[in-house]
């Protein structure tokens, strides 16, 4: 009997240590470290006419799933894209500890630049600051706009953003590993009290866009409704009218689409109702 309980106990102890380990080489895989992309010398008098474009990825993400808008916009704008982790940290204070700090660098070179501008009339004194955000990072985004509204604040666009949140973070477990999944997924549950579902609606000039296919059946099954493989069409929706449905894309492929690329340029060039009252 002694025999047959030691067996078991150092069967479950190796179990737990396999889910141990298990565990941290996931966190360590969704973990990706504070780095800036800037794509532009600031020292360019060429291009301080330029207004500036912000991304930010989203959940797991890196810089690089957004090199491929970085690419179609670097000639026209000033792009800053930031990568940030994702799993450590709260929204509130990713918000605080990656993009706050980037967009204040930002601000100061304008103010730089708007001193100069007095002197030398040639120069645009009005640029924007324009921000492209996808899947959690537009949550994020709405949270820094709203805590820190921008006097120069251009246009945004959110892409496959859970806007109400996602049936995925809505699974029992998910608040239950934050060292492996982070602390953040929880916060955009669809519950009305959730972190996402207390941000409410936008005063900017913003345009989201998402698709309608979906590369993971596993993660259908948990999300009702129609969605794009993470979050639900109906969730991603907000007040605006300006929505529009990339078709045959999913969550992450739509950010390499050229309808995707073709739906932004033509919002950033739009006219900007706010603009239009102030003359």
């Amino acid at each position: 009997m002694k025999e047959i309980m030691k067996d078991i106990l150092i069967g479950s102890t190796f179990k737990v240590a396999e889910i141990v380990i298990a565990k941290n080489i996931i966190a360590k895989l969704l973990y990706h470290e504070y780095k800036v992309k800037i794509y532009y010398k600031k020292n360019d008098d060429s291009r301080k006419n330029q207004n500036f474009l912000v991304l930010l990825h989203g959940i797991y993400g890196k810089s690089s799933d957004m090199e491929s808008i970085a690419q179609n916009f670097k000639d026209n704008y000033r792009i800053i894209n930031i990568q940030y982790p994702t799993t450590k940290e709260t929204a509130e204070e990713i918000s605080d500890l990656y993009i706050e700090p980037n967009i204040e660098n930002i601000k100061e070179q304008i103010c730089s630049e708007n001193f100069h501008k007095k002197i030398n009339k040639n120069f645009n004194q009005n640029v924007k600051i324009n921000f492209v955000a996808h899947s959690m990072g537009t949550g994020i985004l709405r949270y820094y706009l709203k805590e820190n509204p921008l006097e120069n604040l251009g246009k945004v666009v959110f892409i496959s953003p859970p806007s109400h949140g996602s049936h995925l973070a809505d699974v029992p477990f998910v608040d239950k590993l934050p060292s492996m999944l982070g602390k953040v997924v929880p916060q955009f549950s669809t519950k009305k009290d959730s972190f996402v579902n207390q941000l409410g609606e936008p005063d900017y000039n913003y345009m989201i866009l998402i698709g309608n296919k979906t590369n993971n059946p596993l993660y259908s099954m948990i999300i009702r409704g129609k969605d794009d493989g993470m979050v639900p069409l109906k969730t991603a929706k907000m007040k605006s009218d300006n929505f529009r449905i990339i078709e045959n894309t999913t969550h992450t492929s739509i950010l390499k689409d050229k309808r995707t690329m073709k739906e932004i340029s033509e919002f950033f060039k739009s006219s900007d109702l706010n603009e239009e009252k102030e003359k």
